[in-house]
C-alpha cells in the first residue's frame, strides 16, 4: 500500500475528436452528461487528490472547466502542450515543474470508476504502478481489439502469471491482462524519460515504462470489479455511456426493483442525463405523483371503485420514478446532504398520504370505516418509527436510510429475529408498492391494508428488540 496519501494528479487533455463534423477537444466530450475532464477530476478528487496539473492543447478546456461551480474548490494548474499534443512523454515533461512526489496519471479520453483509483492506492509503489484489468472490448477478436484500444492500453506481461497483480515483466506483446492507461508514478518516471535510446533520441512514455519494467520497478494493480472504457469517438462514447448507466444499479435492490423499477429508472436516466434536469427536480415530481395517487385513491366511491386501482398505478409509477434522482446524482456528481434528506422525507410523506387516501377511498367503497382507522394507526406507527430513525440519521450527518444497518441474520438464535429475517422483504418499498397494485387490481385491497399494518408492527418490533445502528463505513457527508 502507498505509504502516504497521493494528493496530486497529472491529466492529459490534449487529444481531439471529431464530433458532428468538427474537431473538439476530447476532454470536453460529454459522457453521461458530464465532460470527460470533469469526470476524471471528480473521481480523483473524491479519492483524496487535491492538486491537479492538467495538460491541454486548447484553451477552451480551461475556460469550460473553470466556469463549472462544482470544480471551483479544486487546485488546478494549467499547462499548455499545443506543439506535440499526441506525445504523452512531452506532456509529462511540461507538467514536471509542478509535480512534487508521487502522482496519478490519467488521460481524459476515457472513463473509469473509483475502484480503479482504490486499486492503485492499495498496491505498493516502486517507480510506476499500473491499473490493470480486462479490456473493455474483450468480446472483439484479438487483432481488432488491439486496433481499437487506446495506444497507451498495453498488454501487460506479469512475472507471476497466476495473478493479475504484482511485478510487471514488460509491456506489449502477449500479456495476461491489459493496462487501463491510468497509473501512479514517482519521480523515477521522469528519470526514465530523461534517458536517451541508442540513437540519441528521447524515449516516449511506452519505452520509459518498458525500461522501468525490465528493471523491476513497475507493478500491476488489479482493478478487480472496477471498470474503464475509452470514449474517443462517437462509437466509444455510446459504449462508455452504457457502461456508466449499468454501473448505477445497486446490490441492495429487491427483486421488484431489480427487474421492474430499476429498468424503468435507468431508461429514463439515459434520456434525462443529456438535459439540465437536477435530481431534486425528479424527487419533487415523484412526490407530486405520490400526492396525485393519494388524492385519486381517496376519490373512490361505491359507484366508482376503480379510482383505487388508478391510485395504486400512480403510486407504482412514483416508486419507479424514485430511483431516477439518485441515478442522476451519482452520474453527475450532484449528491448533496439536502438532496438525501429531501428524497427521504418525500418518500415518507408520499407513503403516509397514500395510505390515508387509500383508507378513505376503501372505507367509502365498503362502507366500513375500520379500514381508514387501520391505515391511520399504521401511519401513526410509521411516523413514530421514522422520527426515531431521523434522530439517528441526524447524528450520522446523512439523510439516507442506507446509513443505518438494515441487515437481518436468518441464523439469529432469537425466534423473533429469525421470523423477521424471512419476511423482511415485505417491508421493502419496491415490494409492498407493487404488491399493493396487484392486490388492488385483484380486488384484495383489504388484504393489502392488513399486510401493511402487520409489516408496520413487525418493523416497530424489530426496532424495539434490535435497534438499527449506524454503518461504520458509511460516509457522513455526500461528496461534492
Amino acid at each position: 500500500m502507498v505509504k502516504t496519501p497521493i494528493q496530486q494528479a497529472v491529466l492529459f487533455a490534449t487529444s481531439t475528436s471529431t464530433r458532428r463534423g468538427r474537431e473538439i477537444p476530447t476532454a470536453l466530450t460529454r459522457c453521461g452528461g458530464v465532460t470527460l475532464v470533469k469526470r476524471a477530476l471528480m473521481v480523483l478528487s473524491r479519492n483524496g487528490v487535491r492538486r491537479f496539473v492538467v495538460v491541454i492543447a486548447d484553451a477552451e478546456v480551461r475556460r469550460a472547466t473553470i466556469a463549472d461551480p462544482q470544480l471551483a474548490s479544486l487546485e488546478i494548474t494549467w499547462v499548455f502542450n499545443a506543439e506535440r499534443p499526441e506525445d504523452d512523454a512531452y506532456s509529462l515533461w511540461r507538467a514536471r515543474p509542478h509535480v512534487r512526489g508521487e502522482f496519478f496519471v490519467a488521460p481524459c479520453d476515457r472513463i473509469f470508476n473509483p475502484a480503479v483509483v482504490k486499486a492503485l492506492i492499495a498496491e505498493p509503489l516502486d517507480a510506476v504502478t499500473l491499473a490493470v484489468g480486462r479490456a473493455p472490448m474483450a468480446a472483439l477478436p484479438a487483432g481488432e481489439q488491439a486496433a481499437t484500444l487506446p495506444a497507451d492500453t498495453h498488454a501487460v506481461a506479469l512475472v507471476d502469471t497466476s495473478a493479475n497483480a504484482g511485478p510487471v515483466a514488460g509491456l506489449g506483446g502477449r500479456g495476461d491482462v491489459w493496462s487501463t492507461g491510468i497509473f501512479v508514478a514517482s519521480r523515477a518516471l521522469f528519470d526514465a524519460l530523461d534517458r536517451v535510446d541508442d540513437h540519441g533520441q528521447t524515449r516516449n512514455l511506452t519505452q520509459a515504462l518498458d525500461d522501468l519494467a525490465a528493471r523491476g520497478a513497475v507493478r500491476a494493480a488489479d482493478i478487480g470489479d472496477g471498470w474503464w472504457h475509452p470514449a474517443r469517438n462517437e462509437f466509444e462514447r455510446k459504449r462508455a455511456q452504457s457502461a456508466l448507466v449499468r454501473s448505477l444499479r445497486k446490490s441492495v435492490d429487491g427483486i421488484i426493483s431489480r427487474h421492474i423499477n430499476r429498468r424503468f429508472s435507468l431508461a429514463a436516466t439515459r434520456v434525462l442525463m443529456h438535459f439540465p434536469v437536477r435530481p431534486n427536480h425528479v424527487t419533487a415530481f415523484s412526490l407530486m405523483v405520490s400526492i396525485a395517487a393519494a388524492v385519486t385513491a381517496a376519490m373512490a366511491t361505491v359507484a366508482s371503485p376503480g379510482w383505487l386501482i388508478v391510485g395504486a398505478v400512480l403510486w407504482q409509477l412514483a416508486s419507479m420514478l424514485d430511483g431516477i434522482d439518485g441515478e442522476l446524482a451519482r452520474l453527475k456528481f450532484a449528491e448533496s446532504k439536502f438532496g438525501e434528506w429531501f428524497d427521504t422525507l418525500t418518500d415518507d410523506v408520499g407513503k403516509f398520504m397514500f395510505f390515508i387516501g387509500s383508507g378513505v377511498g376503501f372505507s367509502a367503497v365498503t362502507g366500513q370505516p375500520i379500514w381508514l382507522q387501520i391505515c391511520g394507526v399504521a401511519v401513526a406507527i410509521q411516523l413514530a418509527l421514522s422520527l426515531s430513525l431521523y434522530r439517528k440519521l441526524l447524528r450520522t450527518g446523512s439523510g439516507s436510510h442506507y446509513a443505518l444497518k438494515w441487515d437481518v441474520n436468518p441464523n439469529d438464535p432469537r425466534l423473533l429475529m429469525r421470523l423477521y429475517a424471512r419476511i423482511e422483504f415485505l417491508s421493502r418499498r419496491d415490494y409492498y408498492v407493487f404488491a399493493w397494485l396487484v392486490m388492488a387490481v385483484s380486488g384484495l385491497l383489504h388484504v393489502a391494508i392488513v399486510l401493511t399494518f402487520a409489516t408496520t408492527l413487525w418493523a416497530l418490533t424489530h426496532e424495539l428488540v434490535k435497534p438499527r445502528q449506524v454503518r461504520a463505513n458509511f460516509p457522513a457527508h455526500p461528496p461534492g
